[in-house]
């Protein structure tokens, strides 16, 4: 075969197989937000805080954003359910046996998870607790002013000199959160920049508040509905704040207990540190105090606390109360008490012991030593309020403990050992301690 003929049979060969192109090796892979959030999800499966003990199923996104740098950046931000308090492989660690929510934001550069943050508080790249540096009070002033200076909405038609500081705020949280209010006037109407729109042209005052956090500005919402920071409308939350659970516990205690009938709930409250108590990671716990009236609020940093509440009221009478509050606003008693006489409101430990004692007194057949420990498990069906129900069980002792969530509860009881032969026993008991038999 030629020269000539050889050369003729490569061109055409090569001319029928475009894909063997010598500019394949330019082609550039385009990263979309599908892409990120395929990326971002795979990575948490597979992480250690979510592998250890995640809740299948959990894993839900609640947002993804394009950064607006040049590059393929984008933030995806996913809630998932653990079953245990903690992050990353906590093999060998004590754990809270607590089924915890989280939310992690996953931020993914040409298709690669770069970083990991949980709740704010844990690396989970790094598998190390985030450290933060504090900002000073009075950074925060020159920060918020000059992040509005710069900020699409005021750089677009602000009016000089008109910003003003009106409020400075530090949450008593690790790392500090600094909440700054600001005002500032525009000439038109409207938000971020607004070129090529139709505005009114009118003075406009807005409002700015702006969450400073480790020299660096963490959101900034203005008027309540503008996300300055992604320059978008801001995404709204059903989240419980505590000082709704706050209100939800005083209106409570006033509404079940009698002897607090008449007593008005405070309409301003004064908010300070707990003295004494040290800063935890992952923890916040707020006081607040306003007349007769002391409130302790306790909540785990995560997706959707269940705040832990304490209640003490100084007037007259003296009134004490610890509760659970979940995202719901469903109330949980843990202990009330009353001063000076203390008035002890009997439990549904101190009902499942009563009732223990009076059976192995007055059925001597029942020949079975009665349990000085119990496992707990709450089997109040989900989503129903104004009852719980509790059961206990230690070996072959199992007691159910009913009762509505109401000052004083009488407690319906249902016992049964599982000796030979079964042992069954129902009746109830009163805040005296009183025990009756239910036969049917």
């Amino acid at each position: 075969m030629s020269t000539t003929k050889t050369w003729l049979i490569a061109i055409i060969v090569m001319g029928a197989l475009p894909a063997l192109s010598i500019y394949a090796w330019q082609t550039t892979p385009v990263f979309t937000e599908q892409t990120a959030v395929k990326t971002a999800t795979e990575f948490l499966s597979e992480a250690p805080t979510y592998s250890w003990d995640g809740v299948g199923g959990s894993i839900q996104v609640l947002d993804s954003y394009k950064s607006q740098s040049p590059e393929a950046v984008w933030t995806v931000v996913i809630e998932f359910t653990c079953a245990n308090a903690g992050y990353g492989d906590r093999s060998g660690q004590m754990v809270a046996t607590v089924v915890t929510d989280h939310v992690i934001t996953i931020t993914v550069e040409d298709g690669a998870v770069v970083e990991a943050v949980v709740d704010d508080v844990w690396y989970e790249l790094r598998q190390t607790t985030v450290i933060y540096d504090d900002t000073t009070p009075v950074e925060t002033d020159e920060m918020a002013i000059e992040f509005i200076k710069n900020s699409p909405t005021f750089t677009f038609d602000g009016v000089p000199g008109s910003i003003e500081v009106v409020d400075v705020m530090a949450a008593e949280s690790y790392p500090v959160q600094y909440f700054i209010t600001v005002a500032f006037e525009c000439s038109h109407a409207g938000y971020g920049d607004r070129t090529g729109q139709a505005l009114a042209q009118v003075i406009t005052r807005h409002v700015m508040r702006i969450t400073i956090s480790d020299d660096q500005v963490r959101s900034a919402v203005i008027d309540g509905v503008w996300d300055e920071l992604n320059q978008r409308e801001k995404v709204v939350s059903d989240l419980l704040p505590p000082e709704e659970a706050r209100d939800i516990a005083v209106a409570y205690v006033i509404e079940q207990y009698e002897e607090l009938s008449g007593i008005e709930t405070p309409a301003e409250w004064a908010e300070f540190a707990e003295s004494g108590v040290p800063a935890l990671i992952g923890y916040t716990k707020r006081m607040y105090d306003a007349g007769d009236w002391t409130l302790y609020v306790g909540y785990a940093v995560v997706a959707r606390p269940v705040y832990e509440v304490k209640i003490e009221y100084g007037g007259e009478p003296a009134f004490t109360w610890e509760g659970t509050i979940d995202q719901s606003s469903a109330v949980t008693e843990v202990s009330t008490s009353l001063a000076p006489n203390q008035t002890e409101i009997l439990g549904p430990e101190q009902a499942r012991d009563i009732a223990v004692e009076y059976v192995t007194a007055n059925y001597p057949d029942l020949d079975v030593e009665a349990p000085l420990l119990w496992e707990m498990e709450d089997l109040t069906p989900e989503g129903l309020l104004g009852f719980s129900k509790h059961q206990y069980t230690s070996g072959s002792w199992t007691v159910n403990v009913s009762f509505p969530v109401v000052w004083k509860p009488t407690y319906a009881v249902e016992l049964t050992v599982d000796a030979e032969p079964v042992f069954e026993w129902m009746g109830s008991v009163d805040q005296d301690g009183s025990v009756s038999t239910r036969t049917e």
